[in-house]
């Protein structure tokens, strides 16, 4: 039975601790796979305390049977990694990876973290799944122990009678790795080939033993993690028969791999239909059901409903059993409608406002500019009017959601809380220091998304205050992407998803270093231009993995830096809300995909409900 009431995180965070490095560590040894592990106080999450009327007591013994029903708002598109340079479809259901989330440290174990708003350490990555166990002798060396037991579905279909549901072996591993990375040239529009090319030709792979592999990533040791060794959403074992047949598997048809679901029909527009792997090897890890054999439900459905109105319709009559990221109006009505309904609140996405920081033509290169417009926004009025209070205002460059690293703004050195204090007058004041008395004109790109355009219809006004002229240039989702890859030639100002609360630390290197995706005001571009950060991202490429407190220090040296600087302006952040209904037990809001192979129907309870 899960547990209701105030669920106390206590989590050490460091959730993706982002140190993006090209420099080479020393020999070094580090906790396996069962190694110790210390927690630090996480941020609260909120469930529900208010209960359904019923009629029948909850059941505290897991069961077998029912489905499991959720919404997509879209067809994906893409269903191979390998394939495409998006990150591919079906993970956590069809595929698996080396290693996932450790449900274990979630709400249904030890608490340390609540996986809603991401994980909250790099040990929340660490539960073996195809690797069941590894090593890591030196920094940027990984030996993985491949698991013995685990069998490629037995699909009711050609790829499926291909594969033969036989076992999988380390020369399937080696096999997909080099695929994804276009060892033999086949792949090249493989994601990591094109969002992490440093990655992809410097890692290798080598069978070393019977159940052994040895995947070597010398550079970049935790993107390398992030994206080979966990996986994030870009590396899954995939079935090396179907491929050398197809060519790929893009085909939803050709899905056939290790994880609790298969895939059986697809629809498009209409809904994804799986049914559970009855062969699937992963026995429940933690709590009443441990020792059985997941997964519990019979199936799954994925309704693709992109209306959110019809959505949230379907979630009050209960044919949806949850639907994830609420924001708080609807929230509110769904308290309102069906106080029944358990929830969870975390902290969303946060976005920002990047500047053209390398082109000294722009005023953007002087700190004082910078420090002016953080003084011309009125943090606290767009938190109470436009967010009614539901979001905090320090979430650049970590959130409260990553709480090893987190310092509270009243923490924060006096310079930096000084920033997120509105002052028009002393905002004037710099930016005539900076050769601006009567303020400047700028123009910046936004996505065509109604919030995002009157987020920044708030932040126009204020600066019209001190003099800075903004212009919205609202482009359609189409051409905005044009602008947020690496290296974008947007010419003036960017508002982009920050992703801070989504992807925590892996992404540090990625915030303030070189030509990435997400340093959209391209700060130490090229890597080296700003000493005291190129510093700090050496320093993380010597402690990733083996040091973890030093490099939760790096951290906070990092954040109060780039935050007295000013180099990204970030609006405040609300929270969202994940509901589900009563009846889905060993759930507690962590999504969708990853965690619906431990929840379980309690089929009396929701009859009972009239469900």
């Amino acid at each position: 039975m899960k547990k209701k009431g105030v669920l106390s995180l206590f989590s050490l965070f460091l959730g993706f601790l982002l140190v993006l490095t090209s420099c080479g560590g020393g020999s070094t040894t580090t906790p396996t796979a069962t190694g110790p592990r210390t927690a630090t106080t996480a941020a609260t999450t909120t469930v529900s305390t208010t209960a359904p009327s019923q009629t029948t007591k909850p059941s505290e013994k897991p069961q077998y049977g029912g489905t499991l029903t959720y919404r997509l708002a879209s067809d994906p598109p893409n269903f191979d990694s390998g394939a495409a340079r998006t990150g591919g479809y079906l993970l956590d259901t069809v595929y698996q990876q080396y290693v996932g989330l450790d449900w274990t440290r979630g709400p249904a174990g030890s608490g340390v973290t609540n996986f809603a708003a991401g994980p909250g350490a790099i040990e929340d990555y660490y539960m073996p799944l195809i690797a069941e166990s590894w090593k890591l002798p030196q920094q940027g060396v990984w030996v993985l122990q491949i698991r013995k037991g685990v069998h490629w579905q037995k699909v009711p279909s050609d790829a499926g009678r291909l594969m033969g549901g036989r076992e999988v072996t380390a020369d399937d591993i080696v096999s997909s790795f080099n695929r994804l990375l276009n060892v033999d040239g086949k792949s090249p529009n493989s994601w990591i080939v094109f969002g992490q090319p440093a990655v992809a030709k410097s890692a290798t792979i080598e069978k070393t033993g019977p159940w052994e592999v040895t995947i070597k990533t010398p550079v970049d040791y935790m993107t390398s993690f992030t994206w080979l060794i966990w996986g994030a959403g870009f590396n899954r074992v995939f079935p090396p028969e179907v491929v050398a047949k197809y060519g790929d598997v893009r085909d939803w048809r050709n899905a056939v791999g290790t994880g609790p679901f298969m895939l059986v029909d697809y629809v498009p527009g209409s809904q994804f239909t799986y049914v559970r792997n009855p062969n699937y090897w992963e026995k429940d890890p933690i709590g009443p059901g441990k020792g059985n054999q997941l997964p519990y439900v019979e199936g799954i459905k994925e309704l693709i409903i992109p209306d959110l109105s019809t959505t949230l319709a379907a979630l009050r009559t209960g044919k949806l059993d949850f639907h994830t990221g609420a924001v708080l109006d609807d929230a509110r009505t769904l308290w309102s409608t069906n106080p029944g309904l358990e929830y969870m609140k975390y902290l969303g996405v946060t976005w920002g406002i990047g500047m053209r920081q390398d082109e000294s033509s722009l005023p953007y290169k002087d700190v004082k500019v910078r420090q002016a417009m953080m003084l011309a926004t009125d943090f606290q009025a767009i938190k109470k009017d436009f967010f009614k209070d539901e979001a905090e205002i320090d979430v650049w460059p970590s959130s409260s959601t990553l709480t090893a690293v987190y310092e509270p703004l009243d923490k924060m050195p006096e310079p930096v809380r000084q920033l997120y204090q509105y002052n028009p007058q002393k905002a004037k004041q710099l930016l005539a220091d900076a050769g601006y008395p009567n303020g400047f004109k700028a123009s910046i790109i936004v996505p065509n998304f109604a919030e995002r355009v009157d987020e920044l219809s708030i932040i126009q006004d204020l600066w019209a205050k001190v003099g800075i002229e903004l212009n919205l240039d609202v482009k359609e989702p189409g051409a905005y992407a044009t602008y947020t890859g690496a290296n974008t030639p947007y010419p003036d100002m960017l508002y982009a998803n920050l992703l801070t609360a989504g992807l925590p630390f892996t992404l540090y290197q990625a915030y303030t270093r070189g030509a990435a995706i997400l340093n959209i005001s391209h700060v130490n571009n090229p890597p080296g231009s700003v000493p005291f950060l190129e510093n700090l991202f050496n320093q993380y490429g010597e402690s990733i993995f083996v040091d973890m407190p030093k490099v939760y220090g790096l951290v906070k040296e990092h954040n109060r830096y780039v935050m007295e600087q000013a180099y990204v302006i970030p609006r405040p952040t609300p929270y969202n809300y994940n509901f589900w209904w009563p009846w889905v037990n060993n759930y507690y809001g962590q999504g969708t995909t990853g965690f619906v192979r431990y929840a379980w129907v309690d089929g009396d309870l929701k009859q009972s409900l009239g469900k």
